[in-house]
């Protein structure tokens, strides 16, 4: 996003040059359009040493907010939905049991470097 690749861009782009009376191109009326507009998870990257305690809220009402932090021994996550969702405990669960299995695989790959 950073270096303007994603076609988020490019479709703003498009939406923003048709001019006052003229119509939209089909693809701004298709469901599947205004679907992708929707972010259901909206993911930030927050690491500062001065970052101690953050978060954000969802970004759509039937949406998550995931932010997360990435240090040398650990990471953190701040999981965000209304509660009537009641789905961050349950996407905490497997976002933990993912990465133990990363983790997991991550220590069986050094350990066979290791007898090398």
């Amino acid at each position: 996003a950073a270096k303007a690749m994603g076609v988020d861009r490019h479709f703003l782009g498009l939406a923003l040059s048709v001019k006052e009376g003229e119509d939209a191109p089909a693809l701004f009326s298709h469901p599947l359009y205004g679907r992708s507009k929707t972010w259901r998870v909206s993911t930030s990257h927050l690491t500062h040493p001065r970052f101690d305690s953050w978060g954000y809220g969802e970004v759509t009402p039937g949406g998550v907010g995931l932010a997360y932090s990435i240090h040398p021994n650990h990471c953190m996550f701040c999981i965000t939905a209304l509660r009537e969702h009641n789905w961050t405990e349950r996407l905490s669960d497997l976002l933990e049991e993912a990465l133990l299995e990363m983790q997991t695989l991550n220590e069986l790959d050094k350990a066979q470097m290791s007898k090398l």
